[in-house]
């Protein structure tokens, strides 16, 4: 008599299959969630969640700088934005950077590199928060 299974040895397929199967439903599972969280964080960093107050004072900050300053000045006077966003367009680049100070918050927009239009508003700053549940 011959041992049923000694005679047919177990098929590659089947091992692959059981190492593939739970593989493929973790992924099925864990890339939805994994590629939503990435989305949501990229979302959160364009609406400038988190942003970080800036040190100083808004009228000492806008003392400093005046339209038609370069970028690269406006950085060395008051330091980096708190966020930015920013659009290349078919000719130029546009730029809209923001500063939270304790006393208020100060915009300003940029064209191809030089500050065109720079406006403030007093009062704490509206610093954007997650509104999603961890």
């Amino acid at each position: 008599m011959t041992d049923v299974a000694s005679a047919h040895p177990p098929r590659r397929g089947l091992l692959l299959a059981v190492f593939l199967v739970p593989v493929l439903l973790l992924a099925v599972l864990w890339l939805p969630r994994w590629w939503e969280n990435r989305e949501f964080q990229q979302v959160q960093a364009i609406a400038g969640v988190g942003s970080k107050i800036a040190p100083g004072h808004l009228t000492e900050a806008r003392g400093k700088i005046d339209p038609g300053l370069p970028a690269e000045k406006i950085v060395a006077a008051i330091g980096k934005p708190s966020f930015s966003v920013g659009t290349n367009g078919k000719e130029s680049r546009h730029e809209i950077w923001t500063y939270y100070f304790a006393d208020g918050t100060m915009v300003v927009n940029l064209t191809d590199g030089s500050a065109v239009r720079i406006s403030m508003a007093y009062g704490p700053p509206r610093i954007p928060k997650t509104t999603r549940q961890e």
